[in-house]
């Protein structure tokens, strides 16, 4: 038969083992809360800070590992690293680039009305100051003086079929006389927009539903004039 002392032991055991638990809970809520009283934002105790705290290069910071010294600044791509959307452009800064960008350069988005005012914001960014809100070579800075050389008129280019949109993308991403390159300022998909607009302005300025609806209506006769018919030829002197 089991004595008093027999059923008091395990018991005491028992409670001493949960108190433990309980203490080191309690001492491990105390610490867990403590390291994030001064920071809200904080995960308190951080079991792996790489996986809070991502090392990852910044853009502009600061890194040790160029000639094991601190180097500030954006760093250079590797040779032949191409940005995510971008398209080479194929074709050299040479006239024969030129001339082959004028011929198999075309661009990817369909002419539309829409296209052509995104192109006009741009081109009164860039371009209008030299240029001219016209495109006839009228810029501010050419009426100004300031400029030293009148740059084209569109409508003249394009009536003497030089204005082929993959000429106008040569120029912009090269540059040509006086005109530096604007492939720095310019996108890819902001050239093409331009190039939409610069054709709008070589033929005239009407947007691109109202240009098609001339078209297809061809040149107007007046219906209320009569046409003389013409006189039979008549005997010639011998």
């Amino acid at each position: 038969m089991l004595s008093d002392r027999d059923t008091k032991e395990p018991m005491k055991k028992t409670t001493y083992i949960l108190f433990a638990f309980g203490a080191i809970a309690f001492t491990a809520a105390s610490m867990f809360s403590s390291c994030a009283k001064g920071n809200p934002d904080s995960p308190g105790v951080e079991y792996m800070p790489d996986m809070y705290r991502s090392p990852s290069v910044e853009t502009n910071g600061i890194n040790t590992w160029v000639n094991d010294s601190f180097q500030m600044g954006n760093m250079i791509p590797p040779d032949g690293t191409i940005p995510r959307g971008f398209i080479p452009f194929p074709y050299a800064n040479s006239p024969v680039g030129d001339s082959l960008a004028s011929a198999f350069w075309h661009s990817p988005f369909t002419t539309s009305d829409s296209i052509e005012e995104q192109g006009k914001f741009l081109f009164e960014r860039f371009c209008v100051y030299c240029h001219g809100d016209k495109g006839d070579g009228q810029g501010k800075l050419v009426t100004s003086g300031k400029y030293s050389s009148q740059p084209p008129n569109y409508a003249t280019l394009r009536n003497d079929g030089k204005l082929t949109d993959g000429h106008i993308y040569w120029v912009i991403t090269y540059g040509k006389g006086n005109m530096g390159s604007h492939a720095g300022q310019v996108s890819t998909e902001e050239r093409w927009k331009i190039i939409q607009y610069v054709q709008r302005l070589a033929r005239g300025g009407d947007a691109w539903s109202v240009y098609q609806k001339k078209m297809a209506e061809g040149p107007k006769t007046d219906s209320t004039k009569t046409l003389t018919p013409a006189k039979p030829a008549g005997k010639t002197n011998p």
